[in-house]
């Protein structure tokens, strides 16, 4: 008798911890042309791609499309070949503002983040980088965490690549 609506709680329970999301732009107008420098340290190979994404919404930074597929969007995005132990990527003309970057040390090549299939299902097996070293658990993290600001005329901002197993243990 009580399965069923303590089941629909909990599943109304989940529903309202997940992350809005949204195709608007955090932007207002048209920023400065700025040159953004991504930093990427602790890249450990140089098997691979290193695929950098600036995401302008929560809805294109929360989707995790492989970057071959049709529907994946960004607002800016470069696919470089990694250097150890950094590897400096240069944007130009980026409008000042709010952003969120995401890397992905694709080492197979395959256009997006491995993930396992034991022992921690789904869990990212690939190293990534969030802009303000965001993450949870379970997932990327709130786009909200990750904004941040670039200013004109120069930005440079510092991600660190790690596994998703070494950030939660913190290694």
């Amino acid at each position: 008798m009580f399965k069923l609506p303590l089941m629909a709680l909990c599943g109304l329970l989940m529903l309202s911890g997940c992350q809005s999301t949204s195709y608007k732009s955090v932007n207002d107008g048209n920023g400065e042309p700025t040159r953004l420098i991504v930093n990427i340290s602790n890249v450990q190979n140089t098997d691979g791609q290193l695929i950098v994404m600036i995401h302008d919404n929560s809805g294109d930074y929360h989707a995790d499309l492989n970057i071959n597929d049709p529907e994946a969007k960004f607002y800016l995005k470069k696919i470089v070949t990694p250097t150890m132990p950094n590897t400096l990527i240069t944007f130009e003309n980026v409008p000042a503002g709010q952003y969120a970057i995401n890397v992905i040390h694709d080492e197979d090549a395959d256009g997006g983040l491995d993930r396992m299939l034991f022992p921690f299902t789904g869990m990212p097996s690939e190293p990534y980088a969030l802009s303000n070293d965001v993450y949870d658990n379970f997932s990327k993290g709130d786009f909200e965490d990750a904004l941040v600001e670039i200013g004109a005329p120069t930005s440079q901002i510092d991600l660190r690549l790690a596994t998703h197993l070494k950030k939660v243990v913190g290694m």
